[in-house]
């Protein structure tokens, strides 16, 4: 039976520590992750910054993340594509060698990753390869894809949904609005910077899920 773990990993451990302690306003969120050969994958991610070029900068000097391409760009958030490589951190081959998926994995000062394993030796492998490999990270959940319930119903995780809620009854979707997203962030008790991710992230899984995935739709 496949499981889910919820791990949170220092970025040291993961990718992008130097990026991430230059430019600590930042906040990633991988988007996805492609395997390009054994050793290399492609991670692809958005970042959210009121100074990303500053950003751009330690990027290109993080020796995690090779080979940064620009993709897009709107106003204070940049999509990038990166290589990383198993030599430069260890974790890439055990999540290779373990034939896990990275689900998600969004950052502040610490990386919140969301891993799928296919089966419990997959689980056995990862556990047993980043013990041997040195590496360090929390496990704050761990549950099979059965157990959900509606905790990701539409497709929104329980941070979206809390955000999206709450900027709505305090009236940030309001024309004009009632709440600016700094008032939000603040009842949150999070950084304006994650809430417009989670905010952002969350309506698009909305709109996936609800709309284009209504037979409606076409």
């Amino acid at each position: 039976m496949s499981s889910i773990a919820e791990l949170a990993i220092p970025p040291e451990e993961f990718i992008l520590a130097h990026t991430l302690a230059a430019v600590p306003d930042a906040t990633v969120e991988i988007e996805r992750v492609a395997a390009a050969t054994e050793n290399r994958v492609t991670p692809y991610f958005w970042v959210h910054s009121d100074d990303l070029d500053a950003f751009d900068a330690a990027l290109r000097e993080d020796d995690t993340a090779r080979n940064p391409e620009q993709l897009e760009s709107d106003g204070s958030d940049r999509l990038y594509r990166v290589d990383w490589h198993a030599e430069d951190h260890g974790i890439v081959e055990v999540l290779a060698q373990s034939e896990a998926t990275v689900l998600k994995a969004v950052a502040n000062d610490t990386w919140q990753v969301r891993i799928l394993f296919p089966d419990e030796d997959s689980l056995s492998t990862f556990h047993d390869g980043c013990r041997t490999a040195g590496l360090s990270f929390t496990v704050e959940r761990l549950y099979h894809p059965d157990d959900l319930g509606d905790t990701h119903e539409h497709g929104v995780t329980e941070e979206q949904r809390t955000a999206l809620v709450a900027a709505y009854r305090a009236g940030y979707f309001a024309v004009p609005r009632n709440a600016t997203l700094a008032e939000v962030a603040d009842d949150l008790d999070i950084s304006s910077n994650a809430l417009s991710s989670r905010l952002r992230r969350g309506n698009a899984n909305l709109i996936e899920r609800v709309l284009v995935d209504d037979p409606r739709s076409t």
